[in-house]
């Protein structure tokens, strides 16, 4: 059985029977959680901008490719800190694509010499299925592959966040999909479609900025955590930071890749961020590894008059 009739059938089964593909693992997570977190938006006292892209398992035909382009801001509303957010998605695997835009707003406080953010967002997805990836006949002969190339199901469903950054420290508990919301295509040909859903997803993470004997050096350790409650993925990362303008490091996820990662933090306000996965799975055998790569900018409007700063271990 080749590559790409094995991710076939993991890909049906998944979508036809028990539940919706599950949200991207970025390697960079640590730099997408305005994707992952309502709560994220306004963190920090600038506008910010990002965009990346993921390429999972080069090499393996079908495999998840993965573009997100974020932008979120603080702002004041009647004296009390607030902060808004949009995160555009397109994600492919296999036959599918999911096309969507996640609008998240955070109300901002000050706590424990930091600041928190509880967050709510809406999400809505267009998603549109290839038959022809899989079957020679465009699947026209299988009463569930749907044969209306302009049927696209679009749906839309709720997340929720908590996020927490200070000098050194960050927290952050998102659960995305909360409605887990239907996906049902009406071009199927057979008489009652079990549809696929969307299923809930909780994510955590969590950083620390430690400052070396060394004051050009600092490292940073960063854990991320997702699961659908049915199975659990996490990563583990360690970065070495020079001058606050360079980094490197390396994080482990398990049964999955080891990630090696780089970046500059530019006085501009530019910031660019790259990472390899070497595959650790037997997914080796058929891909060159997964690349991400990351360019985000910050700036201000100078419209509040915040004098707070904050040295974030995410690189901000």
């Amino acid at each position: 059985m080749n590559c790409r009739r094995l991710l076939t059938i993991v890909l049906v089964t998944l979508a036809s029977v028990v539940s919706g593909q599950t949200e991207n693992f970025s390697s960079l997570s640590m730099f997408n959680y305005m994707y992952y977190n309502p709560g994220y938006a306004g963190d920090g006292n600038e506008i910010e901008a990002r965009g990346l892209v993921r390429n999972q398992w080069m090499g393996f035909e079908g495999a998840p490719q993965t573009q997100t382009f974020s932008i979120d801001a603080p702002f004041k509303l009647f004296g009390i800190r607030n902060g808004a957010g949009l995160t555009i998605i397109n994600d492919e695997i296999g036959n599918f694509q999911n096309i969507g835009l996640n609008f998240s707003y955070a109300y901002r406080r000050q706590m424990l010499q930091g600041e928190v953010g509880f967050g709510a967002g809406l999400s809505m997805t267009n998603q549109s299925f290839k038959g022809s990836w899989v079957f020679p006949d465009g699947g026209a002969n299988d009463p569930w592959v749907p044969q209306n190339a302009e049927d696209k199901p679009m749906f839309f469903d709720m997340n929720l966040g908590f996020y927490y950054s200070s000098e050194n420290v960050y927290l952050s508990c998102s659960m995305r999909n909360l409605l887990q919301s239907q996906i049902k295509y009406s071009s199927t040909s057979v008489g009652d479609v079990k549809p696929s859903y969307c299923a809930r997803q909780l994510f955590m993470g969590a950083g620390y900025e430690y400052q070396l004997t060394n004051p050009l050096f600092t490292i940073k350790p960063n854990l991320f955590i997702a699961t659908d409650f049915a199975t659990t993925s996490f990563s583990l990362s360690g970065i070495v930071t020079y001058n606050e303008k360079f980094y490197g490091g390396v994080a482990y996820k398990p049964i999955d890749a080891i990630t090696f990662l780089a970046g500059v933090s530019l006085p501009s306000g530019i910031e660019v961020a790259v990472s390899y996965d070497l595959t650790t799975s037997s997914i080796i055998n058929y891909s060159h590894g997964s690349f991400e790569f990351m360019i985000g900018y910050s700036f201000s409007l100078d419209k509040d008059k915040d004098n707070r700063k904050y040295k974030s271990v995410r690189f901000l």
